[in-house]
């Protein structure tokens, strides 16, 4: 089943109300959102469901690990059930002193023995 950008933007919506206290973000790249999630190379195809479950327990394990990356800083979201891989990007904003972080998640793919270049890795 194929997800639909609606679906993706109920699902950062999602994510961002479970972040909202910690001043932090995340949003789907249009790469993500329109060439990656509903590619025919995802077999069997990932759905809405593996995503939240999988940004879920991310959020539970690993956010003290998250707000303290740095501006700039890249990392990799991989949930050893699914396959899933989601290499991300860092963007710290400063507004009157206080900080907030933005989360790019660039890409995504289903892919056991996924490489990615990043400076930090999150197992779940």
């Amino acid at each position: 089943m194929t997800i639909t950008r609606d679906e993706l933007a109920v699902l950062e919506n999602r994510i961002n109300d479970q972040l909202a206290s910690y001043k932090t973000t995340f949003s789907m790249s249009v790469h993500f959102g329109i060439d990656r999630v509903n590619h025919l190379r995802n077999v069997p195809p990932i759905t809405i469901v593996e995503l939240q479950s999988i940004f879920n327990r991310f959020i539970t394990c690993y956010i003290p690990a998250l707000l303290a990356l740095n501006d700039g800083d890249t990392f990799n979201i991989r949930c050893q059930a699914s396959h899933i891989n989601m290499p991300c990007g860092v963007t710290k904003v400063y507004t009157n002193t206080v900080a907030t972080q933005k989360n790019i998640v660039i890409t995504v793919m289903r892919k056991q023995d996924f490489k990615a270049s990043v400076t930090k890795e999150f197992t779940v």
